[in-house]
């Protein structure tokens, strides 16, 4: 179901394609589709609702490579990847890399949504910020990069705010080509925009 620039994808719609994703067997790979050619700039999504108060901005990630990880706590791929993006956010954190985990829950109670989440962190002792994902993310992924409505998925911005790397989950043994995306981003300079 492909979208044209112009057309906003309806909230139900958002939800029912992510709630479709991670339902592979166990045993089966999902394909890691690491997308060098993939360039664009978030233009709706701006901020998402920390699950502990306050909220993240992409202006407040400026400067700094960032790893997006769309996720679900109930998706059992995103609960095998979480200490590979804890790993991952603990070798390059001071060179200037983030990870910022956006949830997508199936409870439709924000109340249980942020519950669960932070349920999520604990168990997993995950040190980067979790935020409940907006549906705008899908829109604009949907739109700017036609990537599917599924978790687990990674996005890679540079230190200018342009999404770099889309990657639909993280089989086995792809750790390092992500981790070899981040590092050859945190290897570029970051020349600040205008009003920086």
């Amino acid at each position: 179901m492909r979208r044209g620039p112009g057309e906003a994808i309806g909230a139900g719609v958002v939800l029912a394609m992510v709630l479709a994703g991670c339902s592979k067997d166990a045993g089966t790979e999902p394909p890691a589709r690491p997308e060098s050619g993939t360039i664009f700039r978030f233009s709706r999504f701006t901020s998402a609702p920390l699950v502990s108060g306050g909220e993240v901005t992409l202006r407040s990630l400026r400067g700094k490579v960032v790893l997006f990880d769309l996720f679900g706590t109930w998706c059992l791929e995103c609960r095998r990847s979480a200490p590979l993006l804890v790993s991952l956010h603990e070798r390059y954190r001071r060179k200037g890399f983030e990870i910022v985990g956006l949830a997508y829950e199936k409870t439709g109670d924000s109340a249980q949504g942020r519950d669960a989440v932070e349920r999520f962190r604990q168990e997993f002792n995950i040190p980067y910020p979790l935020a409940i994902g907006p549906d705008v993310v899908w829109e604009e992924l949907r739109e700017k990069a036609d990537v599917p409505g599924v978790v687990p998925m990674l996005l890679v911005m540079d230190r200018q705010g342009v999404v770099r790397d889309v990657f639909e989950g993280l089989p086995p043994g792809h750790e390092a080509i992500l981790a070899d995306r981040v590092e050859r981003l945190l290897a570029e300079p970051h020349v600040p925009l205008p009003g920086e």
